[in-house]
């Protein structure tokens, strides 16, 4: 299984974890019962203590590292190696949207921004990674990670106006 689908699987099962640890289940359900667990997905699955992973229950001891902000695909390994020497299991990262396609239609996903050495990196110093793409990530960064032509649409960001909802789904 490739770790980008791990990530996706992850990074779901994650959020329904803490929203059922919290008590917030929204449209989420905590699946108590193993079986019916292993029935929804093979990979990622979750109770309301913990996630499991490849049915075993993990423990999530997270770190965060943006690749965009390292744009050295050599050295992604090097970090991920120290994280999990600290002891950590688990690494969050944006994807910034500003980043990848700042043309509307022109998607970059070549050379630093091709996240497939991100993962491999990640995938050999034994880190899970969970993806928090936004559309908006803040992050410190201009925009909140919004390309800026979004900055001429007739719609206030972040809201439900249908011209910015329409922009992040194409």
């Amino acid at each position: 299984m490739k770790i980008s689908t791990i990530v996706s699987q992850l990074a779901l099962s994650s959020l329904a974890t803490a929203a059922a640890i919290k008590g917030r289940f929204g449209p989420y359900k905590v699946i108590a019962d193993a079986e019916k667990r292993a029935a929804q997905q093979d990979v990622v699955t979750y109770d309301a203590h913990s996630v499991f992973i490849r049915g075993e229950r993990a423990m999530i001891y997270s770190g965060e590292f943006h690749p965009f902000r390292l744009p050295v695909p050599s050295l992604w390994l090097d970090v991920f190696q120290k994280v999990k020497a600290l002891g950590f299991n688990t690494v969050s990262f944006y994807v910034d949207w500003a980043l990848l396609e700042a043309k509307e239609g022109e998607y970059r996903a070549e050379g630093i921004f091709d996240l497939d050495p991100f993962f491999k990196a990640a995938e050999t110093a034994g880190i899970f990674l969970i993806a928090r793409p936004g559309p908006y990530i803040n992050a410190e960064v201009s925009g909140g990670g919004f390309p800026g032509r979004l900055q001429r649409l007739p719609a206030e960001l972040r809201t439900k106006a249908p011209a910015f909802l329409n922009s992040t789904e194409k």
